[in-house]
């Protein structure tokens, strides 16, 4: 059985996160006002917006005109050192689940996300991880291709967002699909027919797993 996991508000705690970041560039002096008015690009037309940091800056530097060169490098030094961000039941879980079954499935700009996902030393425990500014059905095929999965093995699908649920399900009918809903993160979904189960973190979805077996 292969685990195919969420990282924003399932595994990281991306609300604890944003928090940080605004207290970081507080203290740079870039005020929260700045941020918010320049936090998503203006031009971008999708109506799901991602935070590009680079972004950030470099509209802060077109129409602010601040100087970011140190507040860049500051900021990509504090992406190295996230591990107090992870949830505390996540080592276990993944433990548990044991890393060669484990696949990290996230939304967002690969190059933020990876830097994420690397500064929490969530890389290191799992067996192989992707990113991907869609949908998350065929992120998962790209894997068991690249992985040489067996398409009729058996699958869990973890994850906040009930859209990516129903997608994954879609694409993996035989799938297991959980909606993690913690009261730490920043969505709680109503639940539909594409999801098996609803958990309130890894705990409760490790003793539903257990209970399976």
């Amino acid at each position: 059985m292969k685990v195919f996991i969420d990282f924003d508000d399932v595994i990281f705690n991306t609300k604890d996160f944003s928090i940080y970041l605004k207290g970081f560039y507080a203290s740079r002096g870039v005020s929260q006002e700045l941020v918010q008015k320049y936090y998503y690009d203006p031009a971008a037309e999708s109506e799901l917006k991602l935070f590009n940091p680079e972004g950030l800056f470099l509209r802060l530097e077109q129409y602010e005109k601040i100087d970011v060169s140190k507040l860049r490098k500051n900021f990509t030094q504090q992406l190295k050192h996230l591990s107090k961000f992870v949830f505390d039941d996540v080592s276990k879980f993944l433990t548990k689940m044991s890393k060669e079954n484990v696949y990290l499935v996230s939304f967002g700009l690969p190059t933020f996300q990876s830097q994420k996902i690397q500064g929490s030393g969530v890389n290191k425990l799992v067996s192989d991880y992707i990113v991907t500014e869609k949908m998350k059905g065929q992120a998962i095929v790209q894997v068991m291709k690249k992985n040489k999965i067996d398409f009729e093995e058996k699958l869990i699908f973890i994850d906040d967002r009930i859209a990516q649920i129903e997608d994954v399900k879609k694409t993996f009918p035989q799938a297991l699909t959980f909606l993690l809903c913690r009261k730490e993160g920043r969505y709680c979904d109503q639940k539909n027919d594409y999801c098996d189960y609803v958990a309130g973190d890894l705990r409760q979805v490790l003793e539903i797993i257990s209970g399976l077996e």
